[in-house]
């Protein structure tokens, strides 16, 4: 066709990771699928754009939002039209009264009606370009013929409204000649809106998919796995963060928590739900007609026949038993041994209870020979007491002190103590966001009124707050003096934008220098003004964005749904995600916005903060006195919750930072997860948080160093290669069968060839000398070819978990689920005394996660698994027991597969299913044995560039 070739030239240079991408693309696209996985930073827009002007057919661009929508546009006339061209482009590419404008325009004249290839670029579906760009929602509408309402992002105005009720999807794609469908973070999407991806790309057979995202759902199950490939295709080149940091495309940067413990008053409403829940739970604790229905439990009768009911939610099965045993109730002595425990009951404690009440309420009332009266009327006390939310009892944590935590105004004295150490740290240098959730419009009154509290997160009440505390600074003058500077602080939203006297009278010019209009009201009696532009196109972010990246503001306070997509300034240098709602796509693009690089400023070093509150330390586990209950928060309640002292907010924290790749805060290496913030460690009281806050704080003044050690990681992770590491526990890596068995063969070769050797030393010499030679070693020869190998390949715990990984290799690549097997070699180090540690070299980011959830699948404990090995005969006492991983456990051939495979390395094994009787039996006993020796099964898993 040549159209969109001819009118779209890249104006850029491009970078090394992108002319990679460019340079293969023919070889990506020989399935009609090409599958780039981008970090936020890389360009992968403009990567897409080139990819599309390649493929030079009319091309369809799904996007998760408007604004994202309007990017794609914006970006392919910044960046790939002649200025020329885009002029005559902006109104048929930026705005649908554009399109409807050129349409109607053409009638008056008399001409023909527009064609698709009269226009470049559109966003409305309705009258496609040769490019055509338009969300999610509106393919979902337009193929359902439904109305679509829109909504816009926060910092644009009204909505967008479509009714396609009367409109033929399908022939206008068929009518525009569409060939290529450009789909941005797909896998993001509503359930409803996936269906109308799948449905579209099962009807257009003969077009090319590229798809881009920077989050792909590599922590998804393997059937939507399957269904993300199926749709996008398998991933062909992935671009890491610290690659684009070697590339000098990122920054350095680093992540910083900050923590916090609620304020005297959100204590007190802890403090008073942690009462009633104690009173509730003592309460049960001397309630004998609870007890004896407790007692009642159809399992403690039948045991055998209830083991693998009370298996399959073992905490709930020991919160049974601790109950029991707190009211000196006996209980059968194998539920004891099913529990895992080895005979030591925790005390009695808000956890246990809460589990306990749980399955007596809801979720096990069948076992329980209970009247409807007595349940309802318990069920009633505690939804009285709010210790009830959506069928879910909460005595030792509950969704409302979850919500006070993630918002706890505690985290406002944060805000207010980074900021000002990040002030005196860069001074005027600093270019400081913090993003949000809410605006708080209702606070506007409290500015520059001390009197009227601000106590919420919100923009306006964070930017009160900062402003209140009037930070200094101290900066030298060009002749040698010193002079005392203010911070310069301004919050920027759809609907309000604030900003300090010296920005406002640069504004003031600019507005005048570009013929805008814009208006000026003052915030109480400060040096602050709230802003509003009229009657213009531009926005008043854009704006603002230039007076914040001037120097005019340093530190800038927005929303998240402002700043979090659209938003971009390459000046930020350190970023607080004061934001509490969102996704960890939303998560991952708001850190992406302080990361990015700066051509005026080379070099950028960046700190992003995250804020925590944990729970008070009294809160952590509370004892319950009763008949015969041990002595409350003993240290076995401790070991009865884990998780103790640790709040939803941390805990979600540490599931997102498994996709944040940074450098550890004390070693040279790259790497995913908690972990590397090495400096974050118990206790969690007060004064373990005060220190760990100040670690923190000095840590980020170090900016220098930081950027070193970046440097330092890199050098020594030359490949830039993610491995995701497993380890095991060296317990679960003993020698084997396979192991004496190699040994006993080697050993009786030796033998043998001594006692020939024996036997035929006094044979005469002369001819047959030579034979005697080969009768001689012959024999050892044999069994060291047959032996030898398979006995050095076990001897130790680290060589028997490589033959291991070969094995799952062997398997995987058998079943097509990984290629270049002849390129893929497992890697094994010991991590520390105890455990080892296997990760995969020469494979994808989704063979790495293949690889390692096999591992860690058969390694790990036993829990519902279809298919179980286990080896036949008993070694040191004890049988070994095996998952099969739920990838080959779904067909008897791909189990049986993946036991031919591995079980070389870890011995004779039996493949056992476990859906008939006599595996159930043998799946009850994997599973106690697993209950009893948990730290044997307890795998972990980290990433790390290499």
């Amino acid at each position: 066709m040549g159209i969109i070739k001819d009118s779209l030239q890249f104006k850029g240079q491009w970078r090394s990771y992108q002319k990679r991408v460019l340079d293969n693309a023919l070889r990506y696209g020989q399935d009609h699928k090409i599958h780039i996985v981008a970090a936020p930073g890389s360009g992968k827009t403009t990567l897409g754009i080139e990819l599309i002007r390649r493929l030079d057919a009319p091309c369809l661009i799904l996007t998760p939002s408007i604004t994202i929508r309007d990017q794609w546009l914006a970006r392919i006339r910044e960046g790939f039209l002649p200025e020329e061209g885009m002029a005559g482009n902006a109104a048929a590419g930026n705005t649908a009264a554009g399109n409807a404008a050129a349409d109607n325009t053409a009638a008056a004249q008399g001409g023909a009606p527009v064609r698709p290839w009269d226009r470049l670029l559109s966003n409305r579906i309705r009258q496609p370009g040769l490019i055509t760009a338009i969300t999610y929602q509106a393919l979902h509408s337009c193929m359902r013929r439904e109305k679509l309402e829109e909504e816009r992002r926060e910092q644009e105005s009204g909505a967008e409204q479509e009714d396609y009720s009367d409109f033929d999807f399908y022939k206008t794609i068929a009518d525009s000649g569409i060939r290529t469908i450009c789909l941005d973070e797909a896998h993001h999407l509503r359930s409803e809106w996936w269906k109308a991806l799948e449905e579209l790309a099962g009807r257009m057979t003969d077009v090319t998919m590229i798809s881009l995202t920077a989050t792909p759902p590599y922590d998804s199950t393997p059937a939507q796995w399957q269904r993300y490939i199926g749709l996008c295709g398998p991933i062909d080149e992935e671009i890491s963060v610290p690659e684009l940091v070697k590339e000098n495309s990122l920054c350095p940067h680093q992540d910083y928590v900050y923590f916090n413990m609620p304020t005297e008053e959100e204590k007190r409403e802890i403090e008073a739900y942690r009462g009633r829940a104690l009173e509730c739970a003592k309460r049960l604790m001397e309630d004998d007609t609870f007890a004896a229905h407790v007692a009642g439990h159809k399992g403690l009768a039948d045991p055998e026949r209830y083991a693998d009911a009370l298996l399959g939610n073992p905490d709930y099965l020991s919160a049974l038993l601790i109950f029991l045993r707190a009211r000196n109730i006996a209980f059968p002595p194998r539920l004891l041994k099913m529990s895992g425990t080895k005979g030591r009951l925790p005390d009695m404690n808000l956890h246990w209870m809460e589990l306990l009440l749980q399955g007596f309420l809801y979720e096990d009332t069948e076992s329980y020979d209970c009247g409807k009266e007595y349940r309802e009327e318990l069920t009633a006390r505690l939804k009285a007491d709010s210790l009830i939310q959506r069928r879910k009892v909460e005595l030792s944590g509950s969704e409302a002190v979850n919500r006070l935590l993630l918002t706890s105004k505690g985290k406002l004295k944060s805000i207010v103590r980074i900021t000002e150490a990040e002030y005196l740290s860069m001074g005027k240098e600093l270019r400081l966001l913090v993003l949000t959730d809410y605006i708080k419009k209702e606070l506007l009154p409290a500015i520059g009124n001390p009197d009227q509290p601000v106590n919420e997160l919100g923009v306006v009440p964070i930017f009160e707050m900062l402003r209140r505390e009037e930070l200094k600074h101290m900066e030298k003058t060009e002749d040698g003096g010193s002079r005392i500077c203010s911070l310069q602080l301004a919050a920027l939203s759809g609907t309000v934008v604030i900003l300090p006297q010296q920005a406002r009278e640069a504004l003031e010019r600019r507005l005048e220098e570009r013929g805008l209009k814009g208006s000026f009201t003052g915030c109480g009696d400060t040096d602050y003004y709230r802003f509003t532009l009229s009657g213009s196109e531009e926005t008043a972010a854009s704006l603002v964005t230039q007076l914040f990246q001037d120097g005019y503001i340093q530190v800038l306070v927005g929303t998240k749904s402002l700043l979090g997509e659209g938003w971009d300034s390459p000046c930020i240098n350190a970023l607080i995600l004061a934001s509490f709602v969102g996704s960890f796509m939303l998560s991952n693009q708001m850190r992406g916005r302080a990361i990015r690089t700066m051509k005026d400023n080379p070099g950028k070093v960046s700190n992003i903060w995250h804020l925590i509150c944990m729970l008070p330390e009294q809160a952590a586990s509370a004892g319950i006195t009763g008949p015969g209950a041990g002595a409350a928060g003993s240290g076995r309640d401790r070991e009865a919750a884990p998780e103790a002292g640790l709040s939803e907010d941390f805990m979600t924290l540490q599931r997102r930072f498994r996709s944040f790749p940074g450098v550890h805060y004390e070693e040279d290496i790259i790497e995913n997860g908690m972990e590397r913030l090495s400096r974050i460690r118990p206790p969690y009281d007060s004064a373990g948080l005060e220190r760990i806050n100040e670690d923190m704080l000095t840590l980020a003044s170090r900016r220098d160093v930081l950027r070193e050690r970046w440097m330092s990681a890199l050098y020594r992770a030359s490949e830039m290669e993610l491995r995701e590491e497993t380890a095991i526990p060296g317990v679960r890596l003993k020698r084997n069968r396979s192991f004496y068995g190699a040994l006993l063969g080697v050993a009786a070769g030796v033998l043998l060839s001594i006692l020939i050797t024996i036997l035929t030393w006094n044979a005469p010499d002369g001819s047959f000398k030579g034979m005697i030679l080969i009768l001689r070693i012959l024999p050892l020869l044999l069994v060291l070819v047959r032996y030898g190998r398979r006995m050095f390949a076990l001897i130790t715990p680290g060589r028997q978990l490589r033959a291991v990984g070969k094995g799952i290799l062997d398997a995987l690549h058998a079943m097509g689920q990984v290629q270049n097997r002849k390129k893929l070699h497992p890697v094994v180090k010991q991590r520390d005394r105890n455990h080892y540690a296997v990760s995969l070299s020469g494979g994808t980011q989704r063979d790495q996660e293949l690889f390692a959830q096999a591992v860690g699948e058969l390694y790990g404990p036993a829990e519902n698994q279809r298919y179980l090995l286990t080896t036949k005969k008993k070694i040191g006492g004890r049988d070994a027991y095996y998952c099969v991983p739920e990838i080959f456990g779904r067909r008897k051939e791909d189990a049986s597969l993946f036991a031919l495979k591995v079980c070389p390395a870890l011995g004779p094994c039996e493949l056992v299913y476990t859906k008939n009787e006599a595996g159930k039996k043998l799946l009850l006993e994997a599973r106690m044995r697993t209950l009893s020796h948990r730290s044997d099964f307890s795998v972990q898993q980290r990433k790390r560039y290499q």
